[in-house]
């Protein structure tokens, strides 16, 4: 298994995730998980002969962390040093 990290933010309207090559988005958690999974197919898959481990994965586990500093404000960044953490297993041998 191999894991993926994601800063995940808020702009009112949907849920955005991001790291240094992926970038998607969703209303909702569930649909943001969802592309994440489509994106981890297309990008692994274009990697999986440069990456032995890679091939061999069927399950990832993608952590997430909340950008607080884009989403709380400032005053409350000594109060709340993490708004949340969020970990899912995505299989990607399932559709």
């Amino acid at each position: 298994m191999i894991t993926i990290s994601f800063d995940v933010l808020h702009d009112g309207q949907k849920w955005i995730a991001r790291n240094d090559e992926i970038t998607v988005s969703g209303e909702t958690l569930a649909e943001l998980d969802g592309k994440i999974k489509e994106s981890l197919k297309k990008t692994l898959g274009k990697r999986e002969s440069k990456v032995s481990e890679v091939t061999k994965a069927t399950r990832v586990k993608v952590t997430m962390e909340l950008d607080y500093r884009r989403n709380v404000p400032h005053w409350i960044w000594q109060y709340h040093p993490y708004y949340f953490y969020r970990t899912i297993y995505i299989d990607l041998d399932k559709p």
